[in-house]
């Protein structure tokens, strides 16, 4: 930057918005975004497996045990 334009950017407030938005830089958050979310998911996911998977094993020995009891 020279001096002429060092001069003009104080005089003129566009100037110095222009070049803000040359040097902008997104917020943390967007570069680098948490995990967190993804986390949650696969936590809620697994224990809905192993619901289920307790729901199937409990339906399968009820049945085994019951039919040799007749």
């Amino acid at each position: 930057m020279s001096v002429g334009e060092r001069v003009a950017s104080r005089s003129n407030p566009n100037m110095e918005e222009k070049q803000e938005d040359d040097t902008y830089l997104p917020p943390r958050r967007a570069v680098h975004p948490s995990e967190q979310g993804k986390w949650t998911n696969l936590f809620y996911m697994t224990l809905l497996w192993l619901f289920i998977a307790l729901v199937v094993s409990l339906t399968v020995w009820g049945i085994k045990y019951s039919n040799s009891s007749l």
